[in-house]
């Protein structure tokens, strides 16, 4: 990959290299590197022949497919690629093209009726063009690639050029646009096949992570297929089905969440599936419990690779194989999310507030980190200084460079004037038997200006009290890190990457009785 620079590269390289071979597969479909190579250079001709210009912005509302694969590699005919969280709602989509402005929008037929609103609801004209996923013709999307222009334009993309714009989930507020380079995903790439997880031609990946997030697609398919893998495509996340296709297909790798992870386990039927071709789990998006980690590498005899970033950031750190193998003799590697890959420089600073035991914010700066935030400079210059990039996330490092991720800078709940790391009291109520899922998040408080809460889930068939829960707590830490309340529900508000969402558990429960 070293003479590759640009995404466009990547889809010819393995065109040429490798024609015939399976690039892609769901279902019973596939498409071969020579083939979707061919159906992007179409795709982007039809697109300029429909009155996209260069620079344009090209969204896709789908869930993982083929087709997704073909839109993101309109990147390299100068165009950029936008995807969307199909989990949103109209109106919420709505705002997002409102910022980009895209001029065109691929979706798949399953959407027809969300696009339908969408489109009545924006405020300038979008092309639309549906692709069906039954193989139905002619459909609007085929008809697109029909072009009588069928090579690559002459748009040739550089590698400081804008090759996605990718909304970050939202998780503190209204998602922004981040502008990530041809350089720094294909940097990225790297860093995933050679440092993460010694990817080759001779792997088959597992796609089940959603295409509209960086972890889904910049940070394990598209490293997979650069590599020259088949990836095999999920259309979205089912425990049995990924353990089933595990089997089927001889899958060597898959990227997962801790969530996925969490219901893998939890299958009865786990142990009747036969998983010996794979070789390692790529797990990353939010923090693990250790607990639930410990239970993960007894379960599957693979290696387990821990991978910490973000949009913004690119990859940032590595938890390798290696370090969950000497977990055995240092059990406290295992909450680490390991150390800067090489080329990444990574720093803490101190936070306004005196957060102590030497925990402040991880700075980074690296090859793979955004360009910007779309047409948002005040946001930009909020978290980019001199090239260095403010993650949010608080974090200590030891003396072997390893980090260990406290919480979000946002989350970190100040009670009566002492600092509470809501990780730190979810990890002690996950060791509770009866606790499936945990959120501690912070409510207002007149006394104590803050107040520390904490929502659970229970496991099939299991509960206590939330006096019980409550106790168990001031059994193991320091009573002003103990909830005041524990909210008993069914389940949690996640976003796509399986990340809680403890701004819409804040906004629930404070206007509770």
């Amino acid at each position: 990959m070293d003479n590759l620079r640009t995404i466009g590269d990547v889809f010819r390289h393995n065109a040429q290299q490798r024609p015939h071979k399976i690039a892609l597969k769901i279902g019973a479909r596939g498409r071969s590197f020579g083939s979707l190579f061919a159906r992007v250079q179409r795709l982007i001709a039809g697109l300029y022949a429909n009155g996209v210009r260069l620079g344009d912005r090209v969204a896709v509302l789908s869930k993982n497919s083929i087709e997704f694969i073909e839109v993101y590699g309109v990147s390299a005919g100068g165009l950029i690629p936008v995807p969307l969280n199909w989990r949103l709602s109209p109106r919420e989509i709505v705002a997002v093209l409102e910022d980009c402005r895209p001029a065109a929008l691929i979706y798949q037929d399953g959407f027809s009726d969300a696009v339908g609103r969408i489109r009545r609801d924006l405020s300038f004209e979008i092309a639309t063009f549906e692709f069906r996923l039954d193989g139905s013709c002619p459909s609007p999307y085929e008809r697109l690639l029909a072009s009588p222009n069928p090579q690559l334009l002459e748009h040739a993309s550089a590698e400081e050029d804008t090759a996605c714009l990718l909304y970050t989930s939202g998780t503190t507020g209204r998602p922004k646009g981040a502008e990530l380079t041809h350089r720094g995903l294909l940097r990225n790439a790297r860093a995933t096949i050679d440092e993460l997880l010694s990817l080759s031609e001779d792997d088959t990946a597992l796609a089940p992570m959603p295409f509209f997030h960086v972890g889904g697609m910049w940070y394990h398919l598209f490293p997979s297929f650069a590599a020259g893998c088949t990836s095999v495509i999920l259309p979205e996340f089912d425990a049995g089905v990924v353990l089933r296709t595990i089997q089927q297909e001889g899958i060597t790798n898959v990227h997962l969440v801790p969530t996925m992870i969490h219901a893998l386990l939890a299958l009865p039927d786990r142990d009747a599936f036969d998983l010996s071709s794979l070789r390692v789990i790529f797990y990353a998006a939010s923090t693990i419990p250790s607990e639930v980690l410990r239970r993960a590498t007894a379960a599957f005899s693979c290696d387990f690779v821990q991978g910490y970033g973000s949009t913004e950031g690119g990859m940032i750190s590595c938890l390798s194989a290696a370090d969950h193998r000497n977990a055995a003799k240092n059990e406290a590697l295992l909450l680490s999310c390991g150390r800067p890959l090489s080329g990444t420089k990574v720093r803490l600073d101190q936070p306004a507030f005196e957060a102590g035991d030497n925990i402040g914010e991880i700075v980074a700066q690296s090859g793979m980190t955004m360009s910007r935030y779309w047409r948002n400079p005040v946001a930009t210059d909020a978290v980019m200084v001199s090239g260095w990039l403010r993650t949010g996330d608080l974090a200590r490092q030891d003396d072997d460079g390893y980090l260990y991720i406290i919480d979000r800078k946002s989350d970190m709940i100040v009670t009566g004037g002492e600092n509470v790391y809501p990780r730190e009291v979810e990890e002690v109520l996950f060791s509770h038997p009866a606790v499936s899922e945990v959120a501690v998040f912070a409510l207002p408080d007149e006394k104590w200006v803050q107040r520390v809460v904490a929502a659970v889930v229970f496991k099939p068939g299991m509960s206590t009290t939330a006096i019980d829960l409550i106790a168990y707590v001031k059994s193991q830490l320091a009573s002003y890190k103990c909830p005041k309340e524990m909210f008993i529900s069914s389940n949690l508000p996640k976003n796509g990457a399986g990340k809680v969402l403890r701004r819409l558990l804040r906004e629930k429960y404070s206007s509770s009785p």
